[in-house]
């Protein structure tokens, strides 16, 4: 005999059928809400659910319950409807460049002091001729800018000359050397004050020499030479003067100017502004006797670079020190690429210390492409020697490439100096950018 159930009291019922119609009652409003039919269907299943629960919780005989299914919705995430692209405008592209390229051959200092030009006196006839102490390295010099350094003034009233003061025939020496362009911005440029200045210009003028660094009726500080098409341009600036140059500086400044950052940061922007497409800098600083390179000197030439310079040629040390190219960021932000020579040593002179007697002449081949970029395709040297012998109880200068077979007339002794000579500027170089060329 099955044993009866017990049923629920009054309050429980009560309580359950309030609890269903709250039940109910929530989800028809969010069936409405919702304002889906699912909801109100929703509802149905949810007083059935709540109906077959009081069935079985009221004691009666379980009623078969409805199968209510469960479905799990995942919803879309919520994109954002597509942005219309913005137009693409292409950037404005400038007229390229047209390329060009050019040679160029660079000597250190060129003195031609007392002795040299006391070798090359004729007494008799009162006349200068240096051809003969240069001509053994003039096949050298044939590029399409021949540039030198000469750190003396010309006089070309007489013939007087000293250590600083070059006679008049010294242009001609240049121009027979090759050279057609020269570097004045040096510490005696001014000894002789503005009339010194003017001499040595117009002399040189007269023998179709461009000159660098000077401000005056026949030439500016800064030099443009028009070579295969391009605009190069060439600055030269001091850092160093006598004591009577500074007192020749003091009372006008019009025509020369002692190196300074503002200055030729503003040279190298006018330069470009005028159509340079390649920027010489040549700089004459540091020690005479100066055995290597300064930190002052690395970042004068890494400031010059950082301007826009392409080429830096220093001078003044009596010796060649070594070259290297410089990677920085140029004036546009873009990446460029410098040339320096920290000293192209001594071409000419009348010394004999070691290192002043071995020079070198710099070549270099230069391209400016489409974009206005400047690359190196091919950088160069010469080593120079200065032989002097004794012939006939008169002292002999000349000027030959300490690389070729020695002239017969040469001593065994200055063979092997002249070997030397040749060692020292290939030790120096040997880690350079710069080969040597055959």
């Amino acid at each position: 005999m099955r044993k009866k159930r017990r049923g629920l009291s009054l309050g429980s019922i009560l309580t359950l059928c309030l609890t269903a119609a709250v039940i109910a009652g929530c989800v028809f409003m969010f069936g409405r809400i919702r304002g889906s039919a699912d909801g109100g269907m929703d509802a149905q299943r949810v007083i059935g659910a709540v109906h077959s629960f009081m069935q079985n919780a009221g004691g009666g005989d379980a009623e078969p319950q409805i199968n209510v299914r469960t479905v799990t919705v995942t919803l879309a995430p919520v994109t954002a409807a597509p942005a219309t692209p913005a137009p693409v405008t292409a950037a404005p592209v400038s007229d390229p460049y047209q390329p060009f390229s050019f040679t160029l051959t660079a000597g250190g200092l060129l003195s031609f002091q007392s002795d040299i030009s006391d070798s090359v006196y004729n007494k008799t006839e009162k006349t200068l001729s240096y051809e003969p102490v240069v001509q053994p390295i003039r096949a050298r010099i044939y590029s399409d800018i021949n540039l030198v350094t000469l750190p003396q003034t010309v006089n070309s009233t007489d013939r007087k000359y000293s250590d600083n003061l070059a006679p008049g025939e010294a242009a001609i020496a240049l121009q027979a050397m090759g050279f057609d362009q020269v570097a004045l911005a040096t510490e005696h440029i001014l000894d002789l004050g503005a009339k010194g200045l003017d001499e040595t210009v117009s002399t040189l003028n007269s023998r179709q020499l461009g000159c660098v660094g000077v401000s005056t009726d026949d030439a500016s500080r800064t030099r443009l030479v028009q070579v295969n098409g391009g605009t190069v341009a060439i600055l030269s600036y001091t850092d160093v003067l006598t004591s009577k140059g500074k007192n020749e500086l003091g009372r006008s400044n019009s025509f020369f100017a002692l190196y300074d950052e503002g200055l030729a940061r503003a040279d190298i922007q006018s330069a470009r502004n005028q159509g340079a497409r390649c920027v010489i800098v040549c700089m004459y600083w540091g020690k005479q006797d100066a055995a290597s390179v300064t930190n002052a000197q690395r970042t004068t030439a890494q400031s010059l670079a950082e301007m826009g310079a392409d080429v830096i040629l220093g001078t003044r040390p009596s010796r060649v020190l070594p070259m290297e190219l410089i990677y920085c960021n140029g004036p546009d932000g873009k990446n460029h690429t410098a040339f320096v020579a920290y000293s192209l040593g001594t071409l000419l002179s009348e010394s004999r210390e070691a290192f002043d007697i071995c020079g070198l002449l710099l070549h270099m081949s230069i391209r400016s492409d489409e974009q206005g970029v400047t690359h190196f395709e091919a950088l160069e040297y010469t080593p120079t020697y200065i032989w002097r012998q004794s012939v006939g109880g008169q002292m002999q200068y000349r000027l030959v490439c300490s690389a070729d077979p020695p002239p017969e007339s040469m001593s065994t002794q200055q063979k092997e100096v002249m070997q030397r000579s040749l060692n020292r500027i290939q030790t120096v170089l040997k880690n350079s950018p710069v080969i040597e060329r055959k």
